[in-house]
């Protein structure tokens, strides 16, 4: 674990600088750069994982996703036994259900457009109706926290990377080319070392080659139960 201070002094120590030579604000820009960085070299981080309600309001026929959210990939009715409900393309979904709207049963379906979770087939409540929401949270400006507290948002083993990127910056600053080349290349291996062990499986997963889901030439080996009303 290391915080924001502690990483502004391993930069200054391993420079060789101070604050008036390379100021903390400088190398703030340098670990922010690193930061979004390192995290772009993945999609589905663990420590990003969360869970949140979608609230689908009373009247309405689908629900914004949580503003923190960078990914959605499960939403599941906590109403209708904890059914897990399959994610469509929208137009897709508009094919499918054109002119069709649900006069009882559940949604078994959604869309995702504009950071609006659509559901269907559109069926509305006289009710809020709640959803258990998983997905990939965005990550949190950790610059702006007490420097002595604050810690990277990311997992403790890609926190001294940062700092190897911010030093080969500091390099480049200083326009000693070589010693730039040799901490870039070590927070590139380190990220890779790191991103590897985080990444792989604590366990053993299914291997699931396809989805399998109704279309309009056949089904799966399941299908959703609800009426329709076509005006």
């Amino acid at each position: 674990m290391s915080t924001l201070t502690e990483l502004r002094d391993y930069v200054h120590a391993q420079t060789d600088t101070t604050t008036t030579d390379l100021p903390n604000a400088t190398v703030d820009n340098y670990l922010q750069e690193a930061f979004n960085r390192t995290i772009n070299a993945e999609t589905q981080w663990p420590f990003l994982e969360k869970t949140w309600t979608g609230t689908q309001t009373a009247g309405n026929a689908y629900f914004a996703m949580p503003s923190d959210c960078e990914e959605l990939v499960s939403v599941v009715d906590s109403s209708n036994n904890n059914f897990r409900m399959t994610q469509i393309d929208l137009n897709e979904a508009e094919d499918q259900y054109f002119r069709a709207v649900a006069t009882s049963g559940y949604p078994a379906e959604y869309a995702i457009w504009n950071d609006i979770v659509y559901l269907f087939p559109q069926i509305t409540y006289d009710a809020n109706h709640e959803y258990s929401v998983r997905g990939y949270r965005t990550t949190i400006d950790w610059l702006a926290g007490v420097p002595t507290v604050t810690e990277p948002d990311c997992d403790s083993r890609l926190h001294l990377p940062l700092a190897h990127y911010a030093i080969a910056l500091a390099y480049a600053q200083q326009e000693d080319e070589q010693l730039e080349s040799v901490y870039m290349e070590r927070w590139q291996r380190d990220v890779e070392l790191a991103r590897k062990k985080i990444m792989d499986p604590r366990h053993n997963r299914p291997l699931i080659m396809g989805p399998n889901r109704i279309t309009r030439i056949g089904h799966g080996r399941y299908r959703p139960s609800f009426a329709f009303d076509l005006p």
